[in-house]
């Protein structure tokens, strides 16, 4: 569990905003620890899905984290919500996200019974839309912010 959590907060940063100056990687590497404190009570729930790449010789390279049964904010659909996709750097372009995203997948058609996957990820992440977008995931919503104030 410690190298999912890790993993999960070294590669945070990627998905810093562009719009929201002024918060520090620090800041953002905590603030996913402390997301992550609650991965222990979601693995509990039949619809979280939890997989992991490793190397072959037991070396953590990736995971890829869901949960079933949430729903549209708009269409009342059931559906899956990644939640976490982390793959080491050392491993990029090596088809690992691919092989999870594929499992996570397959988790949400056949084991959770949905029709839809869903995902967040920062527009300034160029690498992570066009991967997502290869595999098949469109844009649905824009979620958009404006800075009204400055810093406090």
């Amino acid at each position: 569990m410690p190298k999912i959590v890790e993993l999960a907060v070294d590669l945070v940063v990627a998905s810093k905003s562009p719009h929201r100056p002024g918060i520090s990687d620090t800041h953002i590497r905590f603030f996913r620890r402390q997301n992550f404190l609650q991965l222990h009570t979601i693995l509990e729930l039949p619809e979280a899905g939890l997989f992991v790449a490793n190397d072959g010789q037991g070396g953590h390279v990736g995971q890829v984290l869901l949960l079933g049964n949430q729903i549209d904010s708009v269409s009342d659909v059931r559906q899956a919500w990644v939640y976490d996709l982390s793959v080491r750097q050392d491993w990029w372009g090596k088809g690992v996200g691919q092989a999870l995203m594929a499992r996570a997948e397959r988790f949400v058609k056949e084991e959770l019974k949905h029709a839809y996957i869903g995902l967040g990820v920062t527009s300034a992440n160029e690498r992570a839309v066009g991967f997502y977008e290869r595999l098949g995931y469109q844009v649905e919503r824009v979620q958009m912010v404006k800075r009204i104030q400055p810093d406090v």
